[in-house]
C-alpha cells in the first residue's frame, strides 16, 4: 500500500537533518515513533510530505524505509492567502506519487485540509480541535482562522480519528454524519523507559503546556500562593510570550519555578523527579504530558474538560476539579504534596494498564489496520496480489 502522511514531523530528530530544521511552533511529537515502527511494516510504502521554511528548495531523503518530501514555504502570510501555494506544491507532491490513501495530521496548519480536499482516499487525525477551543479561551488571531476551516475539513474528511472518546464526541457535535476512529496515540518511547523516583523531602508538582490562559496554568499560580503548598514548589515547563504570561511570571509566588521550553528527554527527567503533574486545562483533546506522567507512574490533577479524563481516575490516581475552582485545586494539591507514601500509591494505580495503552507500536497497528480498513477489500486483494 503506498501511502502519503501530511504532517508537520519534527525533522530535526533525524540525523541527517538536525536542529537547524526544528519547527518553532507547534509539531507532532508522537510522530517519530510511528515512523519508527512502520520500519518494519512491509506492506506500507510511506511518504511524508513536510512543509518547511528552513529550506528554499524541495528536499526528498529516505529514513527508517520511508521517503520524506520536505516541501518549502514562507514562515508568514501562509493563512492570508488560504494556504493556496501550500496547497500547490502538496498536490504536485501527491500527483507524483500516486498513494492510494492520504493520512492528514491535524487542523493547526494547512495538513488535514490538504488531505480533506485531495480527492484520494482520505484520513484526517485530530491534535486539538480548534473549533472548541476559541470557545473556551482567548487564542492568537490565527487560530479563529483554523477553527473556521476546520469546520470544513470536518464537514470534508472521509475518516477522522481522534485519541480520546471525549474528542469523538466533540467531532461529531460539529458533524454528526462524520466517520470518527478511535485511535491512542502513543507516547515517546524514552517516556516508557523511565522511573519515577523524586526526592520524599522536596515536594514539588509540575505543569508541562503552552503558558496561556486555555491551560488553566493561572489557577496553578494562584493556587500555590495559598499558605498551605509554602513548602512545596511548582515547576512550569513551557514556553511563555506575550504580556499576558509575562505578567503572570511577574506576579507569582517566589515557591513557583519557571523552566522555560524542555526537550523532550529533559522533560521526562523533571516528571521523574515532580510528586505530581497539575493541569487545570479549559480544553484538551488529550494532552500528552498526562499520557507521559502516567507511563512514568506520577498521579495527576487536572479537570474534566478534555480527553485526560481516560486516564485519571478521581480519588484513585489523581483528582479532577471544575476549571477555576482555586478552592478544590489548592485542596488536591495539598493532598498529594504532603503525603509522599500516598502520592507515591496513587501514582501506581493502574500505571502498567497505562504503559499498554500508550506503547507506540499499539498506535502504529491501530492506523494499519484503519488503512486496510479505508480501501475496500478487492483492492487491497489487488494491492496484495501485484506484488
Amino acid at each position: 500500500m503506498r501511502l502519503a502522511i501530511l504532517a508537520n514531523f519534527p525533522l530535526h530528530v533525524i540525523p541527517e537533518i538536525g536542529e537547524s530544521f526544528r519547527f518553532t511552533g507547534h509539531y507532532a511529537t508522537w510522530l517519530p515513533q510511528i515512523a519508527e515502527a512502520f520500519e518494519d511494516y512491509a506492506d506500507l510504502d510511506v511518504h511524508w510530505i513536510i512543509l518547511s521554511a528552513c529550506s528554499s528548495v524541495l528536499l526528498k531523503f529516505c529514513w527508517r524505509n520511508q521517503t520524506f518530501h520536505v516541501l518549502p514555504t514562507t514562515r508568514t502570510g501562509r493563512a492570508a492567502t488560504l494556504f493556496a501555494a501550500d496547497l500547490r506544491a502538496i498536490r504536485g507532491c501527491l500527483s507524483e506519487i500516486q498513494p492510494q490513501l492520504v493520512h492528514g495530521w491535524g487542523t493547526e496548519d494547512v495538513y488535514a485540509w490538504a488531505a480533506a480536499t485531495s480527492g484520494l482516499p482520505n484520513i484526517v487525525s485530530m491534535q486539538g480541535i480548534l473549533s472548541h477551543y476559541i470557545l473556551k479561551s482567548r487564542m492568537p488571531a490565527r487560530a479563529y482562522f483554523q477553527a473556521f476551516a476546520e469546520l470544513f475539513t470536518l464537514h470534508k474528511a472521509e475518516c477522522i480519528t481522534t485519541e480520546s472518546a471525549w474528542g469523538r464526541d466533540v467531532v461529531l457535535r460539529r458533524n454528526p454524519r462524520a466517520k470518527v476512529e478511535l485511535v491512542e496515540y502513543g507516547v515517546q518511547n524514552h517516556f516508557l523507559e523511565m522511573q519515577w523516583n523524586p526526592d520524599p523531602q522536596k515536594p514539588a508538582a509540575i505543569f508541562v503546556g503552552t503558558v496561556d490562559s486555555r491551560k488553566g496554568i493561572q489557577d496553578a499560580v494562584e493556587a500555590f500562593r495559598n499558605p498551605a503548598l509554602a513548602g512545596a514548589e511548582l515547576w512550569i515547563v513551557g514556553g511563555y510570550a506575550g504580556s499576558w504570561a509575562k505578567q503572570l511570571r511577574a506576579s507569582a509566588p517566589q515557591n513557583v519555578r519557571w523552566l522555560g521550553r524542555q526537550s523532550a528527554v529533559d522533560t521526562a527527567n523533571l516528571l521523574c523527579r515532580a510528586w505530581c503533574l497539575v493541569l487545570p486545562t479549559r480544553a484538551d483533546t488529550s494532552p500528552n504530558v498526562v499520557k507521559e506522567a502516567r507511563v512514568i507512574g506520577l498521579p495527576v490533577i487536572s479537570t474534566s474538560c478534555g480527553g485526560q479524563i481516560t486516564y485519571i481516575q478521581h480519588g484513585e490516581n489523581g483528582f479532577l476539579v471544575q476549571p477555576g475552582d482555586i478552592h478544590m485545586l489548592t485542596k488536591a494539591l495539598g493532598n498529594l504534596l504532603a503525603d509522599f507514601d500516598k502520592t507515591k500509591r496513587m501514582g501506581q494505580f493502574r500505571q502498567q494498564e497505562h504503559r499498554q495503552l500508550l506503547n507506540p507500536q499499539r498506535t502504529a497497528e491501530a492506523f494499519f489496520d484503519l488503512y486496510k480498513k479505508r480501501l475496500s477489500p478487492p483492492r487491497w486483494v489487488a494491492l496484495n496480489s501485484a506484488k
